[in-house]
């Protein structure tokens, strides 16, 4: 599983999302606020524990990030 930071590529937009899921599930995500596609600028692996305390998504989380 990846974390990664996606931006969207209209720059009059250029909001930021979180996102978690296979790195298939990150192609053709669209931005909340404009539509336009969504960008990976940075990836991370994330580590699944052994324990399940939930079922698996099919489509990948994504959330929106405040800028810095």
């Amino acid at each position: 599983m990846l974390y990664a930071i996606l931006i969207c590529t209209d720059q009059a937009c250029a909001e930021e999302f979180e996102g978690w899921g296979q790195p298939d599930e990150f192609e053709g995500l669209l931005c909340e606020s404009c539509g336009c596609t969504l960008q990976a600028t940075a990836f991370s692996e994330v580590r699944v524990e052994a324990t399940v305390t939930r079922l698996p998504r099919f489509t990948p989380h994504v959330q929106h990030r405040e800028a810095a």
